[in-house]
């Protein structure tokens, strides 16, 4: 199953409408291709909170695989104020966590994109930007 996304920055669920596969945009972005975006960040703020929020659709997922949702503030939050060996634990503990052979990712990788993932968020408060992410799994 082919999965393409990103998490990205943007002034309010209006401006989010307009991102997607193939529609170019100007927001800071980070690609978080071939992994399940909503079920990664559930499983970080779980790690980072110890609670678990309800995902806010701003587009819900139809027929055709697409989505936008708004990260929660708690993880947006702790993401921002997590430093760098609290954010490897919990993306270890997200790769480990892996239970199906396409839901995989090395540790190395997973590290990578929660890092760039809490830079975003770290950025949006200064920015006042929102935390988004799109993702399409046909």
């Amino acid at each position: 199953m082919v999965r393409v996304g990103e998490f990205f920055l943007a002034e309010d669920d209006e401006s989010a409408l307009r991102v997607g596969p193939r529609r170019s945009h100007d927001f800071p972005a980070v690609p978080c291709d071939g992994i399940y975006p909503d079920e990664a960040v559930l499983r970080w703020e779980a790690q980072l909170t110890g609670t678990r929020s309800t995902l806010r659709d701003v587009v819900p997922m139809a027929n055709d695989g697409f989505t936008v949702f708004a990260v929660p503030e708690p993880l947006c939050g702790a993401l921002a104020a997590a430093g760098s060996a609290r954010l490897r634990a919990a993306a270890r503990a997200w790769a480990e966590a892996a239970s199906e052979p396409d839901d995989e990712i090395s540790p190395a990788n997973a590290a990578d994109l929660l890092e760039r993932v809490a830079a975003l968020a770290g950025s949006r408060a200064e920015e006042h930007l929102d935390l988004y992410c799109w993702y399409f799994a046909p």
